[in-house]
């Protein structure tokens, strides 16, 4: 028999708040399912301390950690969102450490105590099943979203963004971190090819997110940021290559809005919401069909072999020297975009915490 929503009193567990996590990935869909929730007439009791949580139907997980002990589950039913397996796939660009692999193992362990688990693609559905050893039958899909902030702004918003950081007339634009998957010197490798073509010479490249401020580069998980400043640096691309570092979301929305094109070069993605954010924006967007990413993007973007650097230069002349593909791209994504929202999101993850109690 089916449990009424109304009847459900959910236990979320909001420790990515806290942290690193907050300023992420996994701090935003924390908050912005956390919010669509609250919205439903489920009873929600937010709480960080897993020994303190009681009188609840079923506890929620909105994140997993591959090599630290913040897993606990005891006799409430529990489900686990399990946003990807990276670290895995890629062991050599996350080093674990000793420590790190005996907390995969508990972590490892308490997983498959889960009554269920959700990811938020087929891809990571696959890896979580192939290197955790899950059976898929108790893995669900629940794509993600952009906020709702992500949007066409009118000229004199986008103006204030182009003068608050003196951003060129033609961009191109990137964002997100600057972790050996992301890829990105290899963009820097292709930019700095289109650049050398006189038709593009004035173009810009721009790297928004935190890491790009970082200069502690010493950190093995580093490298490939290390390597980003060395190409900028050899190839005298100082001047062309922007690191505004972490902004507003407000500014943010104004950078989509303004940049020629909007790049995702990643080896790999579990899913990708920098490419619905661009496409919400009105913004053309070109990327990698690396891990998730043609699952987000459809029919609706140009794609290329993240390792075939001669495929990215064509691809990126091809698109910035045709206006009317910008604009057919631009139109197709936003089309696209309309398919992902949180509020679907929360429904489908609400339908889980039924399948979960309905089996009990």
């Amino acid at each position: 028999m089916e449990v009424p929503t109304k009847d459900m009193r959910i236990g979320f567990n909001v420790t990515p708040f806290q942290g690193g996590h907050s300023v992420r990935g996994i701090g935003s869909y924390t908050r912005n399912l956390l919010e669509e929730l609250k919205k439903t007439d489920l009873e929600i009791v937010e709480f960080t301390d897993p020994n303190k949580i009681s009188d609840v139907d079923l506890i929620y997980y909105p994140w997993f950690d591959l090599f630290f002990r913040t897993l606990r589950i005891g006799k409430i039913p529990t489900v686990v969102m399990v946003h990807d397996s990276m670290p895995l796939i890629f062991p050599k660009a996350y080093p674990s450490g000793i420590k790190g692999k005996i907390n995969l193992i508990f972590q490892r362990r308490e997983l498959k105590k889960a009554k269920l688990i959700v990811t938020n693609s087929e891809t990571s559905k696959k890896d979580i099943s192939k290197y955790l050893g899950i059976n898929k039958d108790k893995i669900f899909t629940i794509p993600l979203a952009a906020g709702s902030e992500f949007r066409v702004l009118p000229e004199a918003d986008k103006k204030k963004t182009k003068v608050k950081y003196n951003l060129p007339d033609q961009f191109l634009l990137y964002v997100g971190d600057a972790n050996y998957v992301k890829n990105l010197p290899f963009l820097i490798k292709g930019f700095k090819e289109v650049k050398e073509t006189n038709k593009f010479k004035d173009f810009k490249l721009v790297l928004v997110g935190g890491a790009f401020l970082n200069r502690d580069l010493n950190h093995p998980e580093l490298a490939s940021l290390q390597e980003v400043h060395e190409l900028v640096k050899k190839n005298g691309l100082e001047a062309a290559v922007m690191m505004p570092g972490q902004i507003g979301i407000s500014d943010l929305v104004g950078f989509y809005n303004l940049a020629s094109l909007y790049i995702q070069p990643s080896l790999y993605e579990g899913f990708g919401i920098p490419v619905l954010e661009a496409m919400q924006c009105n913004c053309p967007v070109l990327c990698s069909d690396g891990g998730s990413l043609p699952e987000v993007g459809g029919k609706a973007v140009e794609y290329f072999d993240p390792v075939n650097l001669g495929e990215l230069v064509s691809k990126m002349v091809t698109v910035l020297t045709d206006q009317e593909l910008r604009s057919k791209l631009a139109k197709k994504g936003f089309k696209q975009a309309e398919k992902f929202s949180w509020s679907i999101t929360a429904k489908e993850t609400i339908n889980v915490f039924k399948k979960t109690l309905d089996a009990e």
